[in-house]
């Protein structure tokens, strides 16, 4: 029981939704689940941070970067992929067809290796990276097996200066020379570009790409390699002095989702591959949902997912460690606006409901997706209608949940825009259902009035493609159409659902992130989550009605 009276006053939050805007009770009430060790230990080989949005990534990074002395932060969108994109040399090999995932690997693996210099010898201008320069090359030009390490750092060395987009032009320009070189000329009037292909034969077409894939498998890869083993034996020799290179923003639009793909697995097998230097790691953020399409697109003959496990470091919340991050920021938010009295959740949220009902805390909880956003979000609204009182009551939560629901809905919308373009148009198959209900309560009219909107449609989303088969007579049912959607809709967790009467509800931000064809096929329940409940005007179980006892 607090002493002092207290008030939830106007604007008053327990956090902002982004780790970029929170810092400053992020450093107060930050939850050590055991992460922070394991990314900061470099012996360890987890590096890739993997979650849904909302539930840390950016935070546990801001978090090492505070751990650890010497790190840097690489932000894609600083890195100019989109110059790539745009360049004619990429288009013309686009245009062939040739694969460029080792030249991805190489603008990573020469980013990565400026930049962890830079770090080591603190290289801020061209006096510096000259003096690095010079400094490598008395100490070991007599050793002749570092000779290929040495040409590389004699190309690159009075450049190490320079910011990484530069870098990332540089290598282009010089893809560029070395396909003209090879060329050669028999094909001088060609212009290296997607134009320029156009105007080849198809035998022409042929030998252009032969020569243009010698370039790419020439490429200076091997010669990184030496250049590798020779930062480990000389550079980061010293086994007590460690670096970080950190990466966020991976799932931003910095490039298209093709590019983005191929730069991200490469950056994925440089991220193993730098493992050989033990002094150095790199940390990289990454959505779920990210992982899964970049493995999706850059799949090739022999490739296994579980050979990457060892590197991911899955992010989940219990609803314990969900109370307690709440728990920290409530009294954090209450102890700078009054004494040092300890404000609990206890003092602000209401007691559980009548008859030995739900708490207000596993009323929260209910309706989240098990992540701190959620949570942050559901109790900054309680607060907000709450403003000026001196507790939050079960009808202010009530009329929060309304507010709340709407954001949810429209977050997952935006979290997965991606993916499912029309998820706009498909999650209005839930809308006026019971909270639980079966496939049979899809009835063809409000079936149809969600088809004909996604037939509209002109995009990749797979509900889209289906109902368009459907409609132009290409072997699908109803049944396939209401199973895409429901597939859909379980993945971006709005549904969970029962197999088989003998099981329990599944979700797939708790269970498994998928479902089979045949698994929601024999789904014999389906369940709405409880977040989404007003936004789609969903006829609530009655446990779930409040009374009159209740909201008083």
């Amino acid at each position: 029981m607090l002493n002092n009276k207290i008030q939830i006053t106007r604007n008053m939050k327990v956090g902002a939704l982004d780790a970029e805007t929170d810092y400053e009770l992020l450093d107060k009430c930050f939850v050590d689940k055991g992460y922070l060790n394991e990314l900061t230990d470099v012996s360890s080989p987890t590096s890739i941070v993997l979650g849904r949005t909302g539930s840390g990534k950016s935070a546990l990074l801001y978090k090492v970067q505070q751990e650890v002395n010497k790190s840097v932060r690489l932000d894609p969108n600083d890195i100019s992929v989109r110059f790539l994109e745009y360049s004619d040399i990429i288009q013309f090999f686009d245009a062939l067809n040739v694969n460029l995932d080792l030249f991805y690997r190489l603008l990573w693996r020469h980013l990565l290796t400026v930049e962890f210099l830079k770090l080591r010898y603190d290289i801020k201008n061209e006096y510096d990276s000259n003096n690095f320069f010079k400094n490598l090359t008395n100490a070991l030009s007599r050793d002749k097996t570092k000779k290929k390490a040495l040409e590389y750092f004699r190309e690159w060395g009075d450049k190490f200066w320079l910011d990484t987009d530069e870098h990332l032009k540089e290598i282009t320009s010089k893809l560029e020379e070395d396909t003209k070189a090879s060329v050669g000329v028999k094909f001088r009037g060609v212009s290296l570009s997607a134009e320029g292909i156009q105007r080849l034969s198809d035998q022409e077409k042929i030998e252009v790409k032969q020569r243009a894939s010698q370039v790419v498998n020439s490429l200076q890869i091997r010669k990184l390699n030496e250049v590798l083993n020779l930062l480990s034996e000389h550079s980061f020799d010293d086994q007590q002095k460690k670096f970080y290179i950190l990466i966020d923003q991976l799932d931003e639009d910095w490039a298209n989702t093709e590019t983005r793909c191929r730069f991200i697995r490469a950056l994925i097998e440089e991220i193993k591959t730098f493992r050989k230097i033990k002094p150095v790691k790199i940390v990289a953020a990454l959505r779920k949902d990210l992982l899964d399409l970049v493995f999706n697109k850059t799949r090739d003959s022999g490739f296994q997912e579980e050979k990457y496990e060892s590197y991911i470091l899955n992010i989940r919340w219990s609803s314990e460690e969900l109370k307690q991050l709440i728990e920290l920021r409530i009294n954090e938010v209450f102890k700078s606006q009054y004494t040092g009295e300890f404000v609990q959740f206890e003092d602000l949220f209401p007691k559980a409901r009548k008859n030995g009902g739900q708490t207000a805390i596993d009323f929260l909880l209910e309706r989240t997706l098990r992540r701190p956003r959620d949570i942050l979000q559901f109790v900054n609204e309680c607060f907000y209608i709450a403003s000026d009182r001196e507790r939050i009551s079960w009808r202010a939560m009530q009329a929060a949940e309304a507010q709340y629901s709407e954001k949810r809905l429209k977050s997952l919308k935006e979290e997965w825009g991606e993916m499912y373009p029309s998820f706009d148009e498909t999650v209005e198959i839930l809308r006026g259902l019971r909270a639980t209900f079966t496939r049979s309560a899809i009835n063809d009219t409000s079936l149809e009035d969600v088809m004909l909107p996604l037939y509209e449609k002109d995009n990749n989303d797979p509900c889209t493609i289906v109902v368009k088969k459907y409609y132009d007579g290409k072997g699908i049912k109803e049944v396939d159409v209401i199973s895409a959607m429901l597939s859909c809709l379980y993945r971006v967790s709005a549904i969970g659902i029962k197999i088989s009467s003998l099981d329990t509800f599944i979700w797939s931000y708790i269970d498994q992130s998928t479902v089979s064809k045949g698994e929601i096929k024999r789904a014999n329940q389906i369940k709405i989550h409880k977040m989404l409940h007003r936004a789609l005007d969903i006829v609530v179980d009655q446990k779930d009605v409040f009374s009159k006892e209740d909201i008083d």
